[in-house]
């Protein structure tokens, strides 16, 4: 069982991973933007994300559904993963080989299309690379993990900065994926061998086991797939590829930032699931007001140093020709506060076993916002459509946060949320006043300030401090297993 310290120091050292992976990705996108300009960032930006959209659908739920059947009493974790996997790898090969068949009705370029040919490959052996990460947040092995991923993208911006030197573009950036995510899948199988041996299983009974527990899942992911990747998609097919690059650069920042909240909730879901499930209701209750205060500790100050720094942050990203993404950014990412919170209620409807209730949530989500989407990209361009992406990640965080609050009559206490949002209007007032300065000091004393202030209001206490640093143990003393 997931105790507080080990949740702490699995997400602690998670996080020095996920920090890391985030400033070589920042690397890596510093040097496409500037390498491709931003007409052919707009290509990159649609290929990819025509890419992603094909990804999520080939996760049909499967990385949820594996984390919570793994982490059940009694479970054959290496038939279970292992089928996992081989139905991973199928139903792959079906959709991304499919994939660039169907970009061919797109009026894309030819850039973009030949793409989308190299990149099929690159998120195929993504997709299975990211479903073993289960195995790790089960068995609170996320150091592995971190390992791995970090692997991956230093693989992947050694390769990007050479073909940038050489002089390539779109086609070969995406390409540069194939090397890094295939380094990546071999290393995710090596590094589980302490806790399973992963190889292919093609049990058509356990098949029909995981499609009879995903596919409510896999029904809300293919309505959040009308949202989530529509604006860029419309975008790409009713504005310039320009456009599209400009609000890429955003995009890709905010997107960046939303595996804060898949992280942390990942190591979270299999205690939720066995508090639940065991009828230890007030438990439940306290993680979740818990992980409520991590969330909002961390996202409204970003939203608000956004607001005054979001121009900076993006030159400094991008480099020149990008200013008006700094623009995008200050909208987009008010839009974080919903994804926070509709991350983690999202994650406790899959504990409380409500997927199926929030169906009609997620479809009607994706139509108001596709419908959003029609009237307000064609007249606004990518201004409506970072406003429509607000919109659609709030009405989400609402409804996820209505279906817990039926099932479970939990709801996190507020007394955080306030004391982060004054903490964060001093930070604000600060940045307004700070002579003009580099970005990076900008945000580096803005966030001195918050948590000065947070720690004066009793928002951080020293303790959740100590909670977060990795735990002390005599030299001889046994190591904790599972929590015991």
């Amino acid at each position: 069982m997931i105790t507080g310290k080990s949740l702490a120091k699995n997400f602690s050292i998670q996080t020095i991973g996920k920090v890391l992976s985030i400033l070589i990705g920042l690397a890596t996108i510093a040097i496409i933007t500037r390498a491709l300009g931003t007409e052919r960032f707009g290509e990159y930006t649609t290929a990819v994300t025509y890419l992603q959209f094909f990804g999520i659908l080939v996760d049909f739920g499967l990385s949820l559904t594996l984390l919570v059947m793994i982490s059940e009493k009694g479970a054959d974790e290496e038939k279970i993963t292992g089928n996992f996997l081989g139905l991973r790898l199928v139903s792959g090969f079906l959709l991304f080989g499919l994939a660039p068949i169907v970009v061919l009705a797109f009026p894309w370029s030819v850039t973009v299309k030949q793409a989308v040919v190299f990149g099929s490959l690159a998120y195929f052996l993504m997709g299975g690379a990211t479903l073993l990460m289960s195995v790790f947040q089960k068995h609170e092995a996320m150091l592995r993990a971190s390992l791995g991923e970090l692997l991956n993208r230093l693989v992947l911006l050694v390769t990007i900065a050479i073909l940038a030197w050489m002089k390539f573009g779109v086609v070969a950036f995406i390409a540069a994926a194939v090397l890094a995510n295939a380094i990546w899948f071999v290393a995710m199988i090596w590094f589980a061998k302490p806790f399973v041996h992963i190889k292919p299983q093609f049990d058509l009974t356990t098949w029909k086991q995981i499609f009879s527990r995903s596919w409510p899942i896999a029904l809300s992911i293919f309505f959040n797939l009308m949202y989530l990747k529509g604006d860029i998609l419309l975008l790409s097919l009713f504005r310039s590829q320009t456009e599209v690059g400009l609000y890429g650069v955003a995009y890709r920042v905010i997107d960046i930032l939303t595996v804060i909240p898949m992280m942390f909730m990942g190591l979270l879901l299999p205690s939720l699931t066995l508090a639940w499930t065991n009828g230890d209701h007030e438990q439940f209750r306290q993680r979740l007001s818990r992980a409520f205060d991590v969330f909002m500790i961390f996202v409204i100050p970003v939203i608000a140093g956004a607001q005054i720094v979001g121009v900076e942050l993006i030159q400094l990203i991008a480099g020149t020709g990008y200013d008006e993404s700094g623009e995008i950014l200050k909208i987009l990412s008010l839009a974080l506060f919903g994804v926070f919170v509709g991350t983690l209620f999202g994650h406790l409807i899959v504990a409380l076993n409500k997927q199926r209730a929030m169906i009609f949530g997620y479809a009607t989500a994706a139509a108001l916002t596709l419908a959003g989407y029609f009237y307000a990209i064609p007249k606004f361009g990518m201004y409506g459509a970072a406003w429509m992406t607000v919109f659609s990640e709030v009405f989400i965080a609402i409804i996820t946060c209505i279906v817990v609050y039926r099932t479970s009559r939990a709801l996190p206490h507020m007394a955080v949320f306030i004391k982060t949002v004054i903490a964060s209007l001093v930070m604000y007032s600060f940045l307004l006043i700070l002579p003009p300065m580099p970005v990076l000091i900008d945000i580096l004393l803005a966030s001195l300030v918050y948590l000065l202030v947070m720690v004066a209001i009793k928002g951080i206490r020293r303790e959740d401090i100590q909670l977060l640093l990795p735990e002390r143990r005599p030299p001889h003393a046994p190591p904790v297993v599972n929590g015991r």
